[in-house]
This record gives C-alpha cells, structure tokens and sequence, in this order.
C-alpha cells in the first residue's frame, strides 16, 4: 500500500517514530565520541590531538559553536611513584585547571639503563610523532640538540631569562648560546651526619667536619671494628653523591675550560682529589670497603638512614626520604668540607623541560613549559619532592623557614654543574669508574684520569667534525 493512501494517524506514527530514531542515533554518537576519546587520551604516546574534536559533521555544528575546543599536548616524563611522581601528577592537574584552551596529558616513559627517555625520544622524532614536552637532565641535552626546538627566541618574546634563574640551571641549559630547554628544578649535596654517633665518639655532634683533614679524623672515630670486621662505618668518600665531581670542586678543580672548550678532567686539583678519595680504601681495608657498599641497600635499609654510616654526603632529596622511613634519626647537615674548611661549593643538577623538534602545538607546549618553569604556583610544588625550585625565589619562600635547608640555600648560589658537551654522558660514566679503576690497581689517579680527559675530548671532536 502506497504511503498516499495511509490514514493519517498511522502515517503521524509512523514520522514520530522516525524522528525518535534519529534522535536516539544522534545521542548514542556523541557517547560514543567521548568514550572513543578517552580511549585516545589514555593510549596517545606522540604529537598532539584536538581533545574535543567531533566526528559528527552533520548535527553537532551548534554544539561545536558553544563548546570550546582544547588542544592536547602530551607530557613525557620518567618520575613514575614517590614525592617526584606525585608532584608531577599535581602540577599538571593544577595547569589543567588555571585555563581553558589546553589539556596537558602526563604520559610516564619506563626507561632503564639500556633504554633512556632520550634514545625513545629520538625515534619519535625520527618517525615524526614526538612528545609535545619531555622532562630532561640538563646536563645531558646538547648531545641531542638536532631533535630539540631551541627557545631563545620565544623566550625573548616572552620576557624570559637568565636573571629569572640560578646563573648554573639556565648554563646547563643553554648550549653555544641556544637555549636548549627552561630550567624546571634543581638539586644539591651536603654532608649528612648522625648525631648520636658524634656523642657515642666523644665528638660535639653541633661541630661537623669543615676540614677534609677533620673528616678524615672523624671517620675513624666513627668507625666500629668488632672481631676484625667492621659493622660501621664513619665515612666513604664516594658512597652516595660522594662523585668525583663532587670532590673534584670540593677541592678546588675544574673540569672544562670554556675557553679552550677542552675537559680537564686531570686538573692537578682533581687527581688530587681521586687520591684522596682511594686512600680510604686502603685505610680501612678494600675488601671491608667494597663488601659495604655492595651490599647497602636503598630507601628504609639506605646504611645513614639504618645507622650504619655515620657520615654520608647525599643530596637534599634525603630529608623526605628520613622523614618517610626513620623520622627519629637525630641528624645534622652541614657543608661538604673542603681542604681549608673555606670556598664550600656544591654539586649541583636538575631538570629542564624541552620541546622536542616537529611539534604540531608549539605555542601551546610552549605555554605549558612556561608555566612549569616560571610560574609561583607549579614552582612551590617542588616542596612535595624536596627538591628546589631553579629559581632562587620560589626557594627563598617555600624553604626559607627550614632549619634543614639552610646549608642548602647558602651554597645554592655557589653550585656548579657538570660541562655541557656533546659527551656529557660519556664523561658521567668514564668518571664514575675512576675510583674503582685506581682502587684496583689499574694506574695511579694521574693516569687515569689522563686517559679519561683524552678520551672525552677526542669524542668532542669526532661529534664536532659530524655536526
């Protein structure tokens, strides 16, 4: 029967029931829009996407028109639990919130020592689906600038610059005068003692060592030998953040020449410094020294926090770490000693946060950055890590009450940071080894490290003629 010749109540039925299908069908897609990109948000891992974007091109125009669209930008990092991992989580959440133009999606990057971040990142942008923003080591991002924007000009624009941070953090970020990433945090050492072990040693635990000659002192003091073996130590040199770097500037030396753009790593202070450090194993014995430290543990079992190292310098990171697994120890902090007990310095570190080459969003990773970096409000959250802000007075307010910090804050402005070269981590691992390689007898601190500063700046070079 032909539409024409229906009653008119069936053919009224009938057009109801179509526009309610055709209502229901145009409910149940936008559902499945969102559902769809949520799904997207939680597997996205390279460039940005709209995060309203509409797939409907028929009916959804007048929604489109009222809702305002985000842009995506995805957020690499490797902090993944703890403080680090919490602080990032909030930070973003809190940029989320401050404006309604950008969602910021945080995507955690497992890395270990095979697999960095940085090596992830390089086949991104090679295959053209980088991170809209990744958190980075400072130090090590001239040695893959090629895949990194350089921000010096938007940093103009925007009224950016070195004033605004510590002279160290925008140096280990700035390399050949291009501003490689915005400094994000920063990190420093101190010496950590237990004062309890001062008093049981007969030592005044509010007089730390100043002198490397008085550490020296106290680390016997400290030391408890029971049957032959020793079951605590005062003091070695390079457990924790003891670094030749750290001790290398404790006693004076320098690493890189500027001028030259030469490593000098066997700077006379530096050998001087690795001398000192391995004699400790021969004081106390390299098998008591090596069983030690291969056998300590980290977290609640780290031997300062369980108390079986009375000595130990660490970065500030480990106040949080006491108050998490020992809030009793009754500790104290203090500078790291130098040879004259006078010029104490500190090792400093931290991250940056780059904007990797071929972003689609790059004035809106850009906004984030900033945010991240300069802003009062993402800067006091460092105070969940215990790590400091880059800048000085974001410090100066959220610790400046803090008894514990105070040696951090005095020798902040003093830090140095490690060489920003094309072989920056080359030179991290070739002087990490220095110490066992003199401690087992495979050349005298000189030669060693002789051999380290050719070894570097032949790499420099051979980068240098690639480029």
């Amino acid at each position: 029967m032909g539409i024409s010749k229906m009653p008119k109540a069936v053919c009224l039925c009938l057009a109801m029931v179509l526009f309610l299908v055709m209502l229901g069908g145009c409910s149940s897609q936008g559902n499945e829009n969102g559902a769809n990109q949520s799904s997207s948000a939680a597997n996205q891992s390279g460039s940005s996407n709209n995060a309203s974007e509409s797939t409907d091109t028929g009916n959804s125009k007048s929604s489109q028109s009222t809702q305002k669209e985000k842009t995506k930008i995805v957020f690499w990092h490797n902090w993944a639990t703890g403080p680090s991992g919490e602080s990032i989580k909030k930070s973003v959440e809190e940029f989320n919130k401050s404006q309604d133009d950008i969602i910021v999606e945080p995507l955690f990057v497992a890395t270990d020592a095979g697999d960095s971040i940085t090596s992830k990142l390089l086949t991104a942008v090679a295959a053209g689906n980088p991170p809209d923003v990744m958190l980075a080591s400072r130090y090590g991002i001239a040695e893959y600038m090629d895949a990194v924007t350089i921000l010096n000009d938007l940093a103009e624009r925007d009224n950016i610059n070195a004033d605004m941070f510590y002279e160290w953090a925008w140096e280990e970020a700035t390399y050949d005068g291009q501003l490689l990433g915005l400094p994000y945090d920063g990190t420093a050492r101190a010496l950590f003692y237990n004062k309890d072990h001062f008093k049981e040693a007969g030592l005044d635990p509010e007089k730390p060592p100043l002198t490397i000659s008085e550490l020296e002192e106290y680390a016997k003091k400290l030391t408890i030998r029971e049957n032959g073996k020793i079951t605590r130590f005062g003091f070695i040199p390079w457990y924790g953040e003891g670094w030749l770097y750290t001790w290398g500037w404790a006693f004076g030396g320098e690493f890189y020449d500027k001028e030259t753009g030469k490593v000098t790593a066997n700077h006379p202070k530096i050998v001087e410094a690795l001398t000192w450090m391995t004699s400790f194993a021969e004081q106390f014995g390299i098998e008591n020294v090596t069983n030690f430290t291969s056998s300590a543990g980290s977290a609640a079992m780290n031997p300062f926090i369980s108390g079986q190292l009375s000595m130990m310098v660490t970065g500030n990171w480990m106040i949080a770490q006491i108050e998490q697994y020992n809030p009793d120890l009754n500790y104290g902090i203090s500078y790291i000693p130098t040879p004259d007990g006078k010029n104490f310095t500190t090792y400093v570190g931290g991250r940056a946060l780059i904007i990797p080459k071929g972003v689609k969003n790059l004035e809106e990773a850009w906004t984030f950055v900033k945010w991240m970096c300069t802003s009062e409000e993402a800067q006091s959250l460092k105070k969940m890590t215990g790590e400091f802000s880059a800048r000085p007075d974001v410090n100066a307010k959220i610790y400046g009450d803090d008894p514990r910090q105070k040696i951090f804050l005095e020798v902040l402005p003093n830090g140095k940071h490690r060489p920003v070269i094309l072989a920056g981590n080359m030179m991290w691992d070739e002087l990490a080894k220095a110490p066992d390689l003199v401690i087992n007898k495979q050349g005298t601190p000189k030669e060693i490290l002789d051999q380290i500063t050719d070894k570097i700046n032949s790499e420099i070079e051979k980068k240098k003629r690639s480029q």
